[in-house]
């Protein structure tokens, strides 16, 4: 005869064998390399591109340069970003609408621009005689 208590017993022990199975399969699933902490004494090297563009604003409050930039292969598609720069006195050299060349600087999360340079100052002359009253 059988004994609903021992068939629920039974049921139970399967149900146990199984959800452990399961847990062990997961676990041998997962990757069999050791976790290595990352080395304090040996930095990642940050990747550089190449960027060319026009400056559109200076936020020397910020620490950046907003620049209209053209495709930097293998970084990202053209578009107008804001860059930081570590060195904030190379901002004092640039103004909007100059055209520049530099390198992006990418560290993980931590994205900057170095070795900024200025191919084409912006044009001062329209600047000055749209703001000259003897011009008009």
């Amino acid at each position: 005869m059988w004994d609903h208590s021992r068939g629920r017993n039974i049921v139970l022990l399967m149900v146990t064998v199984a959800g452990a199975s399961l847990c062990v399969s997961l676990i041998s699933c997962s990757s069999s390399k050791p976790t290595q902490p990352v080395s304090q004494t040996e930095p990642s090297t940050p990747r550089r591109y190449s960027l060319q563009g026009g400056v559109v604003s200076v936020e020397k409050d910020k620490q950046q340069v907003v620049v209209d930039h053209g495709e930097i292969t293998g970084f990202m598609m053209a578009m107008t970003m804001g860059y930081s720069v570590k060195n904030p006195t190379v901002l004092d050299s640039l103004s909007p609408e100059d055209q520049i060349t530099a390198d992006v600087v990418v560290n993980g999360n931590d994205v900057w621009l170095e070795n900024i340079v200025v191919v084409k100052k912006a044009d001062q002359s329209k600047a000055k005689a749209s703001s000259d009253p003897k011009k008009k």
